[in-house]
């Protein structure tokens, strides 16, 4: 029986969406600022165009509701994570819900300023599939005189959430903000409103958020690639191979993440033993970048990269003779960003197995530019061992 079919898991996926809940104007009394929502729809269009990454992707802001807005990212094959059963990356997840968030920010404040990410927890409630575009919204829940406090939830299919998130921001105030960023953000956004004669509020409103279908492609039941995946959690086992993994995935591929060189023995084609520590490194790559002005890496790919690391030690781990293949499903995420990842510069990622059970393992993750000491991220992840046995 599939429990996604019963009432109370219907009822569990039901979600409202972001941009009908009221605005508590004690917590965000400037929400909107100097512009009416269309206008933000214009200025948010301009601003993830802006981004590389996000440009690249194909991101688009469909409705704004201020201090909420909405958001599409099209179906296109850099997004598979898991090239067996057709799943999209969980990091595509992250990155999306860090972009939604930081454009959530930009119209709960008086007047925008640039607000970098100060943490990130996403909590995973399935994997997003093959061919459709992912929705997204976020709305800014409180700001103070130095933070923003935000939430997103994502999904596919109607009443199916994938992720919710909770993204907390920093305020640099007007003087750390770049000078011209606010003005040119309102002045392309009012012109860009004033010509426009008509624009859509609801181009989402074919994806509904309160019913609930069911494909008969969906992934998550698909046989034949969970045997492929058990095949592939047991050949894992060597630095070689898993670089080979790392070049087969598209989106890991397209953020530039791969294994750094084996500074001792054994060779590339030796058997890894699960204690050998292993090192990533993120390529600097110009498609990478989330903010053009410093250059710095977008946080939420930074984010990606860490926890594929993550992923494939957990993987690692338990590709090893004698260990019952067990594929690793991401549950939770949590990131602290400590200091601007250069978009110039290659990001080291190492991992940390805090706790394995037979069910649930505790990974830490560690993410540096120039000096180990000094940490651009750090990340914890839960992950539940999912057998792949029959």
């Amino acid at each position: 029986m599939d429990v996604s079919t019963t009432p109370l898991a219907e009822a569990a996926d039901t979600h409202q969406s972001l941009l009908t809940l009221a605005v508590n104007l004690r917590d965000v009394p400037c929400a909107g600022g100097e512009l009416e929502d269309v206008a933000w729809q214009h200025a948010l269009s301009r601003f993830v165009d802006f981004i590389p990454h996000t440009q690249r992707l194909g991101v688009t802001v469909e409705t704004v509701k201020a201090p909420a807005v909405r958001m599409q990212l099209p179906w296109q094959p850099a997004l598979i994570g898991d090239p067996h059963r057709r799943l999209v990356h969980g990091g595509v997840l992250t990155m999306f819900a860090d972009t939604l968030c930081g454009s959530a920010v930009l119209t709960g404040l008086p007047m925008p300023e640039v607000c970098p990410t100060l943490d990130l927890r996403l909590d995973h409630y399935r994997p997003g599939i093959e061919g459709l575009p992912l929705y997204g919204e976020a709305r800014v829940l409180r700001v103070t005189e130095s933070m923003v406090f935000t939430e997103a939830q994502i999904w596919q299919q109607p009443g199916r959430l994938l992720c919710r998130a909770i993204g907390n921001f920093v305020r640099l105030g007007e003087r750390n903000t770049p000078s011209g960023f606010a003005e040119a953000l309102l002045a392309a956004a009012k012109m860009t409103a004033a010509s426009s004669s008509a624009v859509s509020t609801g181009a989402a409103a074919h994806i509904p958020l309160g019913e609930t279908t069911s494909t008969a492609s969906d992934v998550e039941q698909n046989a034949r690639g969970l045997l492929s995946a058990r095949r592939f959690v047991e050949e894992q086992r060597t630095h070689a191979q898993l670089a080979a993994l790392l070049a087969s995935l598209p989106y890991a591929k397209a953020i530039g993440l791969g294994l750094c060189a084996l500074e001792e023995a054994p060779t590339a084609d030796a058997e890894l033993p699960p204690e050998h520590a292993v090192r990533y490194e993120m390529a600097a790559m110009p498609d990478n970048v989330g903010n053009p002005l410093l250059p710095a890496v977008h946080g939420g790919v930074l984010a990606a990269a860490m926890e594929t690391a993550a992923t494939l030690e957990v993987l690692r781990r338990y590709s090893h003779a004698g260990q019952e293949a067990r594929l690793p499903k991401l549950i939770d995420f949590s990131i602290d960003y400590l200091a601007t990842a250069r978009g110039d510069s290659a990001t080291c990622i190492e991992c940390e197995v805090i706790r394995a059970g037979r069910r649930m393992v505790n990974v830490r993750v560690s993410a540096w530019q120039r000096s180990l000491g000094r940490l651009v991220a750090s990340a914890r992840m839960h992950f539940v061992l999912e057998s792949l046995e029959g």
